[in-house]
């Protein structure tokens, strides 16, 4: 961008939906924008809600720091929170505070993961722990939802798409379920609408470690 205005560009036009807050955005670049145009959003504060949820059904803490993140604890809770119905209840929708996410949801799901080591080991874990009746935390999970696994490699990025857009169209369940990863394929450039993806869960932020050197 310093390259354009060195060159004297008549006008640079940048047009996004994720360029706001628009003041940083600039400073970021290091150029002025003397015209600039910010459209409120489609969708109406109305139609969407945005939380925390604290904790899972048993009222253990959801601390994906990495100091709790690899515990057995939070996986198992973060699987329960998933599927597993609670009493716990979350003061203004008065629903459970597992949220019941992959019963209440309709249609698409999608569960990010600050990485794919904290995705393989979740998942890894919630395919061996099983309950009183030998089921096992995702064989519950995919009663209610065809899951999908976002891919390491990029070339099969296109096959667990079109795996994902298949499984939801599937009238044997209320829809699919995508787990992903934070700044990974499915979370850029994606527009999962409507039915394609009706709720996200957030399961931690890829902060980096206060002992990295860069940081």
């Amino acid at each position: 961008m310093e390259e354009f205005s060195k060159l004297f560009v008549g006008s640079i036009f940048l047009t996004s939906s994720t360029l706001s807050p628009m003041d940083s955005f600039a400073q970021e670049l290091k150029l002025d924008f003397p015209v600039r145009l910010e459209n409120p959003h489609v969708i109406k504060f109305s139609q969407i809600w945005a939380g925390v949820v604290p904790v899972g059904p048993s009222g253990y803490p959801f601390n994906s720091s990495y100091r709790s993140r690899d515990t057995l604890e939070y996986k198992q809770e973060l699987g329960n929170a998933i599927d597993k119905q609670s009493e716990r209840v979350i003061s203004r929708f008065d629903f459970n505070v597992s949220v019941n996410f992959a019963r209440i949801v309709l249609d698409g799901l999608l569960v990010f993961f600050p990485s794919y080591y904290l995705l393989d080991q979740c998942i890894g874990c919630w395919k061996k722990m099983s309950h009183a009746n030998s089921t096992t935390l995702w064989e519950r999970i995919c009663r209610h939802k065809k899951p999908v696994v976002e891919p390491r490699q990029s070339f099969l990025f296109s096959e667990s798409i079109e795996d994902y857009m298949a499984k939801l169209k599937d009238s044997s369940t209320s829809g699919a379920i995508f787990f992903d990863v934070c700044r990974g394929k499915v979370s850029e450039g994606l527009d999962f609408a409507d039915h394609v993806g009706r709720a996200v869960i957030v399961t931690g932020m890829p902060f980096a470690t206060m002992t990295d050197h860069k940081v």
